[in-house]
């Protein structure tokens, strides 16, 4: 009887886990070009990156590709590997980041990440 009961409380454990609602996750695209540029996130539609400002993009885990495209026209895209364990978390919302280069991406850190977003508020 003992371990009927400890094998409904871990089903019961494991239904509420699994039924949990998930935080949403963004991409914080930083830019510290000096006029806007554009973002887009796997072809989909191309958001303003402000010039010494910030975006964000609903995203999840995994595989992306970041297209961006500069006011002075240079274009060049990154394949972003997202893994969950470099998730940085703050108010109820999970982030990575990257920073726009005049011709590259900079992949924050996680310590970088929560420095950037918590500074823009």
């Amino acid at each position: 009887m003992k371990s009927h009961l400890g094998w409904t409380l871990a089903a019961v454990a494991a239904f509420a886990a699994s039924t949990a609602i998930a935080e949403p996750t963004v991409l914080h695209i930083a830019s510290h070009l000096s006029k806007a540029a554009k973002a887009s996130l796997d072809g989909g539609k191309a958001v303003t990156a402000p010039g010494e400002g910030s975006t964000v993009v609903a995203v999840t885990a995994g595989s992306h590709v970041l297209k961006v495209v500069t006011a002075t026209g240079v274009t060049y895209q990154q394949t972003l590997d997202l893994k969950v364990a470099n998730l940085m978390r703050w108010k109820g919302k999970g982030y990575w980041c990257v920073n726009l280069l005049e011709h590259s991406v900079e992949v924050y850190s996680t310590e970088d990440c929560e420095e950037d977003v918590t500074d823009a508020g």
